[in-house]
């Protein structure tokens, strides 16, 4: 059942996300009502996820009147979200659809990293087809389904190679997270606590005074309750700065500049989401060295994050602030040389810190490195 739906209004370009229980078994029934006519389906997934859910899927499609749905696996891991793996899924998909005549709707059925790598290539294939997100992990529900921010790691930086490709439609079944691994779903929660942060003071309150435990639990009315509020915050910013030029969309990368860089540093030992809980504690201690964030909202953020079951340092070791920094010189959300930073301010507020220190910097992340 659809218990909620979020417009992302970009014109041409809009579309709806979906959010409820139960969809998978209708989801053939769904696209037709949504005006996908597409007769082929190209499914990308991984092993474990299309393992689970694929079967259900292909069955519902068949009954809805595709008549080929075509599966491809790609790793789950980050590791995964690479040139040779999404070269891989493009050349399934010419050798699936060699001809205009069966071009597919592309289905992306799992977390991030199929949701970026398959976004990706359906962007480039024959110049664009259309694509659909099912998300299967929190993270990927409360933020990387939506927005289309599409990318693979390339040269040992993270998302460098990519584009702006918004899908035609999201399905969100929260359904499919109860399957999640505890640890997926602490990961999940950085981001939503990266939106109170920075979008939403009241989301901010409701996870301190017990959203956040009713979330790990996955209680069904607060998944759906935060999976919708995060949608609509992202949407808010995405309608506002859709292709990342007017410095609005900038307020999503609280945590990310330095976590990304942590992420790739240590070789993904860490999940996306434990890297960005790390990150925004080094973001709140940039802001507090600059007098920009204060320090009885950076106690309440640490207070937040552990008890989400998240890192707020990782251990040091032998070169590995000096390989932050060096990612984070490379990271394409700098602008014209200088660094970008996202300090939040207060619960819900936020400011843009820009060519700053690299001493200050340097600071910022020796305090996360235990």
């Amino acid at each position: 059942m659809i218990t909620s739906r979020v417009e992302v209004d970009l014109g041409s370009r809009s579309y709806s996300v979906l959010i409820g229980a139960g969809l998978l078994r209708g989801v053939g029934e769904i696209f037709r009502d949504e005006g996908l006519k597409q007769t082929n389906a190209f499914v990308v997934t991984n092993g474990e996820v299309g393992g689970r859910y694929f079967g259900e899927l292909e069955k519902s499609l068949m009954g809805s009147g595709f008549s080929r749905v075509v599966r491809h696996d790609i790793p789950s891991t980050e590791e995964g979200k690479n040139w040779e793996e999404f070269s891989g899924v493009c050349a399934a998909l010419l050798r699936e659809f060699p001809d205009t005549g069966s071009v597919p709707l592309v289905i992306l059925l799992g977390g991030g990293v199929v949701g970026d790598l398959g976004g990706f290539a359906a962007g480039v294939f024959r110049r664009g087809i259309p694509f659909v997100q099912m998300p299967t992990s929190l993270l990927a529900a409360v933020d990387s389904s939506v927005g289309g921010k599409v990318a693979v790691n390339f040269g040992g930086v993270k998302n460098i190679m990519g584009i702006f490709n918004q899908p035609r439609l999201v399905v969100a079944d929260l359904d499919l997270l109860q399957s999640l691994p505890e640890r997926e779903i602490r990961s999940g929660t950085s981001e939503i606590i990266k939106y109170g942060a920075v979008c939403s003071s009241g989301l901010f309150q409701r996870l301190e005074e017990g959203g956040l435990e009713r979330l790990l639990r996955l209680d069904g009315e607060m998944v759906a309750e935060i999976v919708e509020d995060c949608v609509r915050l992202k949407a808010q910013v995405v309608e506002r700065d859709e292709f990342d030029k007017k410095g609005i969309r900038n307020v999503l990368n609280f945590g990310h500049t330095i976590g990304h860089a942590l992420e790739l540093s240590v070789d993904y030992a860490l999940t996306h989401g434990e890297a960005i809980a790390i990150g925004m504690m080094a973001a709140m201690h940039l802001g507090e060295s600059l007098n920009r964030s204060s320090r009885g909202f950076s106690v309440r953020l640490c207070e937040l994050i552990t008890r989400a079951g998240l890192p707020i340092q990782f251990g040091n070791r032998d070169g590995l602030s000096e390989r932050i920094i060096r990612a984070m010189q490379m990271d394409k959300k700098f602008r014209d040389g200088k660094n970008v930073f996202v300090l939040a301010t207060s619960a819900g507020e936020w400011e843009q810190a820009e060519d700053v220190s690299w001493d200050l910097v340097q600071s910022a992340v020796d305090s996360v490195l235990a």
